[in-house]
């Protein structure tokens, strides 16, 4: 009886708000000049998105429903991706047709962004389970045999509403865990959360899927709303830092080896404090450069003390695209460091990416510790 009050609902809801929430002219912002420039290159080869058309999707939000609203958020996003090659997927689960199915609606094939949402007019009422862990391992076989890295983009409420449609938290995590293995770091899983479940609701569970990718990011849709929220979040999915070529290759820690000094001279190491940047950013913040006022002051004051400034980053994110923001992470206190006065031979900087992180942990507030600089000084006496 439960599921039957429940179907009826969603359908009358449907009925009801069908078509309020009209579609507004969008105006994407425009990628392109950053990749023409060469200030962002692609990372991303292929990608999915992951299209929840279950029961609980009718429930209302704003003007009309949460279907709606991930498929108005679904369309801006296909109308941010740059003018770049990408294969991809569109795949949609629950709805009208069936309540464990799930169907590849547009792919795997060259991303066209008209044809991309052209589906999206076809799926019909939001009705039945959420076999979300499913389609998370379809999603693995659809990017079997495509070269390059991969994105899975899942939009979806990610609300348990049991004995409705029933999204199994286990078995989402389980798929997860499992297709990450099978690509690696090749692989990254993105999260857009329709509308806001109370504690513990979806919010928790799109987290729990975005660490077992261990790369990629869980968000709102609600904090995707304007242009340039899109564009930020198109850029942390497709795009990414040129690899900045150093001028010479920077040896292993394990390898570098300290120049001979005299029989008179003594090295001694001494501890600064790190400074951090927030995600995928390389921008010092204001703290940042209060520590590295204090590092150049203590520079001026030594004139025999050398700085080695390490790049590090958090565990998302591919190796090459980390070490290459660990590079503009120590280049950029590099560059604050000589504009203080200090001279650049005394200041040398190598990246290590996510190789050393401070923090072993899978957790936001490990991720934060591990994006830093951190300061080697020795002082010969």
């Amino acid at each position: 009886m439960r599921r039957i009050l429940w179907f009826f609902v969603m359908v009358v809801s449907c009925i009801l708000f069908s078509g309020c929430a009209a579609k507004m002219a969008y105006t994407p912002v425009d990628l392109n000049p950053k990749i023409k420039s060469g200030q962002l290159v692609q990372k991303t080869d292929n990608f999915s998105v992951l299209y929840d058309t279950s029961s609980s999707m009718a429930e209302r939000l704003g003007r009309g429903n949460r279907l709606e609203f991930a498929e108005d958020v679904t369309r801006r996003l296909a109308a941010t991706i740059p003018d770049i090659k990408l294969t991809a997927g569109l795949r949609d689960f629950g709805g009208s047709k069936g309540e464990e199915k799930t169907e590849l609606v547009y792919g795997m094939s060259p991303f066209n962004r008209d044809d991309f949402v052209k589906p999206l007019d076809k799926l019909g009422l939001p009705l039945g389970r959420t076999p979300l862990g499913r389609t998370i391992a379809a999603s693995g076989e659809d990017l079997k045999g495509l070269p390059g890295n991969s994105a899975i983009i899942i939009v979806s409420d990610f609300e348990e509403i049991t004995g409705v449609d029933d999204i199994r938290p286990g078995s989402v995590i389980e798929n997860a865990a499992a297709v990450k293995s099978q690509y690696g770091d090749r692989l990254c899983i993105y999260a857009i959360q329709i509308g806001k479940a109370p504690p513990p609701g979806g919010e928790t569970l799109a987290r729990e899927v975005v660490r077992e990718g261990k790369c990629g990011m869980a968000v709102n849709a609600d904090d995707l709303g304007t242009p340039q929220a899109m564009a930020d979040f198109v850029e942390k999915v497709f795009l990414g830092l040129p690899v900045a070529m150093p001028e010479k290759p920077a040896p292993p820690a394990e390898e570098m080896k300290k120049e001979e000094a005299a029989p008179s001279v003594v090295e001694e190491a001494v501890a600064f404090e790190n400074i951090h940047f927030d995600f995928d950013k390389y921008n010092l913040k204001p703290e940042a450069r209060e520590i590295l006022d204090k590092l150049g002051e203590y520079l001026k004051n030594n004139r025999e003390a050398t700085v080695l400034i390490e790049g590090h980053c958090d565990e998302r994110g591919t190796r090459e695209y980390n070490l290459a923001l660990g590079e503009r992470r120590a280049a950029g206190a590099q560059q604050y460091l000589m504009d203080l006065g200090i001279d650049k031979a005394r200041i040398t900087t190598i990246s290590y990416g996510e190789e050393r992180p401070l923090d072993p942990g899978h957790t936001e507030e490990a991720w934060a510790l591990n994006r830093r600089d951190h300061f080697e000084i020795t002082v010969k006496k």
